[in-house]
């Protein structure tokens, strides 16, 4: 057991098995007003961090969000903002990692999640996928996962938002 931030982890959520689903109609609550979030940036020329994220609008979302930069046009990507509720799920604060430590041993999940994100921003709008974890079969919590493009501080980049949101 580790204290991370103040809380006690005593495993981190990827000691479970992971099945993910693919989601047409987001449904939790939070990715709704997430996804409210962005199209209301697209007149502006889209969501961009600094400006549009962290913002009052999406306060309470913020611990459930993960900010990642490219590496190598999505080889690799480097976390630059994650929230408290992202670092209590990975067990340790993984803020400026890259994917490829974070996920270290679980290669599979860091190329879908790769992959999504080259998905989002080539097609420049969101994905959602549902998210089951099991412990020996059985569910013991189910998430909704939502990522879509922003812009970098810059604007000169495209970054990936992805939240996490617990049912």
């Amino acid at each position: 057991m580790s204290v991370v931030l103040g809380r006690f982890v005593d495993r981190s959520h990827y000691d479970y098995e992971h099945r993910f689903r693919r989601v047409k109609e987001p449904t939790h609550p939070s990715t709704i007003a997430l996804l409210d979030h962005w199209y209301a940036c697209l007149p502006q020329g889209g969501m961009r961090m600094g400006r549009d994220v962290p913002a009052r609008a999406i306060m309470t979302l913020m611990k459930d969000i993960v900010v990642s930069a490219p590496i190598d046009d999505w080889a690799d990507a480097r976390l630059r903002l994650v929230g408290s509720a992202m670092t209590e799920y990975f067990g340790r604060d993984v803020t400026g990692l890259t994917m490829t430590e974070v996920f270290d041993g679980q290669p599979s999940d860091r190329e879908m999640l790769l992959t999504g994100g080259r998905t989002c921003i080539a097609n420049n709008r969101p994905g959602t996928v549902e998210q089951i974890l099991l412990d020996n079969g059985k569910e013991v919590l189910r998430q909704e996962m939502t990522a879509m493009p922003l812009w970098s501080p810059g604007g000169d980049e495209r970054w990936l938002l992805t939240a996490t949101f617990n049912f």
